[in-house]
């Protein structure tokens, strides 16, 4: 930019204050096209500078919360790259305008590695670790970190033709007023407590679990009394898709619940509903688990091979961010060994047996032991001599 002569402005980096809006009236259209796209890169990093900064207390505030929601073992370790990982990609959850803009700096880092791989260090070799006791702690120099890269950013792109034009090309720089990024610390966190949430469900050997296209509040209105037991989901799903301990996915009409290896019966609907109330959503957590496997992206649970996509409209899809493991309840066989048509039973399925108040004292009703918030056909279809519970 010193080529035209701009005095004492400064675009180089993160400096609040030091670069400004080109005057239109000193250089030609073409000229200030340019400079005009250098000052809105700076100012939109600058403001995604400042969110990263505003979301350094509420990053912990929030960790801290959910590590007393799920409580999981002090000493297992998380690596924390993969929190930086994490960190990063929330922003491609941005909803709304800033949300569109988000979309155009994911595609334009799509097409620009360099700048790329300093704004989503997604694989990198970091493998730092942080134990579940001091994660707190650990956060407040991961987002320090993400704000260094996202500085470093603002001169990767101007310093390089092929990385800048990838950014401005479009014209999506071109506008005017900029987005501001710097209100939307909420947004860029999802993307870290969505992830904390399913390393601490793994730690806790806690697993999602699903029913594919099964609507169990459609199963509760429809069969009622048939069913072995009540599924608490006689009325409608609340505003976050949960009902009992179910969370519902209606694009693909899959009944999604979490199944707890240590204690089966447990239910997690007020953990749900504090989850979806406050650090994620349904679909990041269960559907984007889903969506991950399916794609065969995520590896040894963690963030190595995380899928960020935006496509021409900026519309984009993240997922392997949930890293809990999915299974599948079995919904055609009754079959004491297998719960699951892809993962290992759990320790106390259908052996524990039920209370007293389950069957009779003669013994000639078989107690069937499930898991709260099971599907499986033990649920639609037992028989007479079946006595099914899950206590």
């Amino acid at each position: 930019m010193q080529v035209y002569n701009l005095g004492n402005m400064d675009c180089t980096g993160v400096k609040p204050n030091v670069c400004t809006s080109p005057d239109p009236t000193r250089y030609t259209p073409q000229e200030w096209y340019v400079l005009y796209n250098i000052f809105a890169i700076n100012q939109v990093f600058l403001s995604l500078y400042q969110a990263i900064g505003n979301a350094n207390t509420l990053a912990s505030e929030r960790v801290g919360a959910i590590v007393q929601l799920l409580n999981p073992p002090t000493t297992e370790n998380v690596l924390a790259n993969d929190l930086l990982a994490a960190l990063s990609v929330g922003l491609s959850l941005l909803a709304g305008p800033a949300g569109v803009f988000a979309g155009t700096l994911v595609r334009a880092a799509q097409q620009a590695p360099n700048a790329g791989r300093i704004l989503f260090p997604v694989g990198t070799t970091d493998t730092r670790v942080a134990q579940w006791a001091n994660i707190a702690n650990e956060l407040s120099s991961v987002v320090q970190n993400y704000q260094t890269q996202v500085s470093d950013v603002i001169p990767a792109i101007n310093n390089d033709l092929d990385t800048f034009l990838a950014f401005t090309g479009n014209g999506d720089f071109s506008v005017n007023p900029l987005p501001d990024l710097s209100e939307e610390s909420d947004a860029l966190l999802q993307g870290l407590t969505t992830f904390i949430i399913g390393k601490a469900l793994d730690a806790n050997n806690i697993h999602l679990s699903r029913a594919i296209d099964t609507n169990v509040q459609e199963l509760q209105q429809s069969a009622g009394d048939e069913l072995a037991f009540d599924t608490g989901c006689a009325n409608d799903y609340d505003a976050k898709g949960i009902c009992g301990p179910y969370w519902y996915d209606g694009t693909t009409r899959t009944t999604y619940t979490l199944n707890d290896y240590n204690n089966m019966a447990k239910s997690y609907h007020d953990q749900m509903e504090t989850m979806f109330g406050n650090w994620t959503t349904g679909d990041l957590l269960f559907a984007g688990a889903s969506r991950c496997q399916a794609s065969g992206g995520l590896k040894d649970g963690n963030l190595a091979n995380t899928i960020i996509n935006a496509d021409a409209s900026n519309y984009v899809t993240l997922d392997c961010l949930s890293s809990a493991k999915v299974c599948t309840f079995n919904p055609d066989d009754q079959d004491v060994e297998r719960e699951f048509t892809d993962c290992d039973s759990q320790p106390d399925y259908v052996s524990k047996g039920c209370s007293n108040e389950c069957g009779d004292s003669s013994g000639s009703v078989f107690q069937i032991n499930v898991p709260n918030g099971y599907i499986g056909a033990y649920l639609t279809g037992s028989s007479a001599n079946q006595c099914v519970c899950h206590d």
